[in-house]
């Protein structure tokens, strides 16, 4: 298991796994259980007062986050970056990743709080969502009294208005964190959206399971390898490192827009009507009376003047979200 580049030794088809450990000689220690997941243990822990989790490549053809954290794996490997907090890293999707795809069969990203159980088990995306599920689990577990924070990593298919945002998975009776909308807009996130309800999202799943801080972060533009612009995932970059190092972040960055969703579009049968362009970028604006979509089941026509569209894709399964619509929220800028 090559360290000093983690995404040649996931793409390789021919590299063998067998679970590991290896201390290094700063008392560093990681340990491997399963593919494409590390567990990093500060040197000299005796209690953890945070434990974060990054995850990236669940869905294979994002790769500037794999980008990122297999060169964050490098740096903690041979010691430019001190890790001082327990640190998991889960790559997602490595067969996805190896075939430069979306994923395989089913979204991975619809697979959690146990939703994996509704797919077909010879599908590779279940096995890997009760996996995942697992490891997430068993980290978490182990450091329970640790305040938990899970950022899951991805990039956006489409164009944006706002070139990063994050989605904040719904918190049923839990307070949003200012600390983490300040987070965020370190990283340059430039909006933030407020969930409306359960999903079967990685973050919703850590954030329901294990009261993580959790959130799923679109930090860009869906590219090949080897052809991201790293410079424009720098901020987000940073703080991840900063975060797990103690280091001190900067904290001037402009404060995000905040949304919340309004309605997750939802296709109920095979006849089903969708009136958004496939090019149109995230958060376009449509004015009201504007039908977004809609079947014998459900029609959605907004109601408001500033109703937005986020990940429009009409040509989802029976069942599948087809977008999400947002509207601006006056708690933007505000403690919340």
């Amino acid at each position: 298991m090559d360290l000093d580049n983690y995404i040649e030794y996931l793409l390789n088809e021919k590299s063998d796994f067998s679970p590991c450990e290896k201390l290094f000689e700063n008392a560093l220690k990681v340990s491997s259980t399963r593919r494409g997941m590390l567990e990093f243990t500060p040197p000299n822990l005796k209690s953890a007062k945070k434990a974060y989790i990054y995850s990236c490549g669940i869905h294979g053809n994002e790769t500037a986050p794999i980008e990122i954290i297999s060169d964050l794996i490098k740096d903690l490997a041979n010691g430019s970056l001190v890790l001082t907090h327990p640190l998991l890293i889960i790559f997602g999707h490595v067969q996805a990743m190896r075939e430069s795809k979306r994923f395989l069969f089913d979204n991975l990203n619809r697979m959690f709080n146990d939703k994996y159980k509704d797919f077909p088990k010879d599908h590779l995306e279940a096995s890997l969502g009760k996996e995942i599920q697992d490891s997430i689990s068993d980290f978490f577990l182990k450091y329970d009294e640790a305040e938990k924070v899970h950022y899951d990593l991805h990039t956006a298919i489409k164009p944006s208005a706002y070139k990063r945002f994050a989605i904040y998975p719904y918190l049923h009776d839990r307070d949003h964190s200012q600390d983490q909308i300040n987070i965020m807009a370190a990283m340059g996130i430039e909006a933030v959206l407020l969930n409306n309800g359960p999903a079967t999202t990685l973050s919703y799943h850590s954030s329901f399971k294990h009261s993580a801080h959790s959130f799923t972060l679109e930090l860009g533009k869906v590219e090949t390898f080897g052809n991201n612009i790293r410079e424009n995932f720098s901020e987000a970059e940073n703080v991840l490192r900063k975060l797990i190092s103690q280091e001190k972040l900067d904290m001037t960055g402009k404060s995000p827009v905040i949304f919340k969703v309004k309605k997750e579009l939802i296709r109920h049968e095979k006849d089903y009507s969708f009136n958004i362009a496939d090019d149109a970028p995230n958060f376009t604006s449509f004015p009201k009376g504007s039908v977004l979509a809609g079947d014998k089941v459900e029609k959605y026509i907004t109601t408001e003047e500033d109703e937005r569209i986020v990940f429009p894709k009409g040509d989802v399964k029976v069942g599948q979200r087809s977008g999400l619509v947002v509207v601006p929220t006056a708690i933007a800028g505000r403690s919340i």
